[in-house]
């Protein structure tokens, strides 16, 4: 089924997110919409993390989408996953590049949220909302940022890249045009996520996932919670970790590449 979006977009805000969550907190979102921020000056990631975005450089949108008011949080938990996948296609598309040569370019996913190039971050996706009462839809926000150019920062454990550098054949890279199409290609995925659930796109995020097999390191407050060898997600959008007491699953925390070594 098509969404029917709600374009909207403004010359700056402080966080596209907390502006379609007031909406929510205020009882008047009444349909999908997708808000587009040409500048974020509070801009918000994952635990708190700041993504600022001026105009030109980045592409930052937030889009509201209702899910069945049937629906639980435990449902949701591969749903950054599936709009990590759901962007990287979307960059695929825009560039005319396939699968192949994107991976061959570096393209990838990292655990839970952020879109990598050549282990350095492109983008990242911002996951929240919830119920107001049994009989509401379950409204989630969805915030997207995505490098246009490469800003001279690190953001958390990874350096930054950009779209820029993912465009060998130098093609015109349109912030309007991109910024549409991961919106349609957005209700398309949620539309699937919300009959299907996460299982019908485990085999495809594990097939990008960058640090497949890798030693990783899970924080949580900045103090080491686990690590193990990655061994991808579950059905459920957890990520699989073979530690030395056997395989653990993780709902939550920031991955790390690790040095550590244990006896297999």
């Amino acid at each position: 089924m098509t969404i029917s979006w709600r374009y909207e977009t403004i010359p700056t805000t402080e966080s596209s997110n907390s502006d379609l969550l007031h909406r929510w907190h205020e009882h008047t979102l009444v349909e999908p919409v997708s808000l587009l921020a040409l500048e974020q000056t509070a801009g918000r990631g994952r635990r708190g993390k700041t993504w600022i975005s001026q105009a030109e450089d980045s592409l930052t949108f937030s889009i509201a989408y209702p899910f069945p008011k049937s629906f639980t949080m435990m449902q949701l938990q591969g749903l950054s996953l599936v709009c990590g996948l759901c962007i990287l296609k979307s960059i695929l598309q825009l560039l005319n590049l396939s699968e192949s040569t994107g991976k061959h370019l570096g393209l990838g996913l990292k655990w839970p949220n952020d879109i990598l190039l050549n282990h350095r971050k492109l983008g990242g996706v911002l996951v929240e909302g919830g119920q107001k009462s049994p009989h509401d839809p379950l409204w989630m926000i969805i915030g997207i940022g995505l490098n246009l150019k490469s800003p001279p920062i690190t953001m958390g454990h990874l350096e930054a890249t950009s779209i820029a550098e993912l465009n060998p054949g130098d093609h015109t890279i349109d912030a309007q045009s991109l910024y549409r199409l991961i919106t349609v290609n957005m209700g398309d995925t949620l539309d699937l996520f919300s009959k299907e659930s996460f299982s019908n796109f485990q085999d495809e995020w594990n097939h990008w996932d960058v640090w497949h097999n890798q030693m990783l390191s899970v924080h949580q407050e900045k103090q080491e919670i686990i690590s193990g060898v990655s061994m991808g997600v579950n059905t459920e959008g957890y990520l699989l970790l073979n530690t030395p007491l056997g395989i653990k699953e993780v709902a939550a925390g920031d991955l790390s590449l690790s040095q550590a070594k244990y006896a297999s």
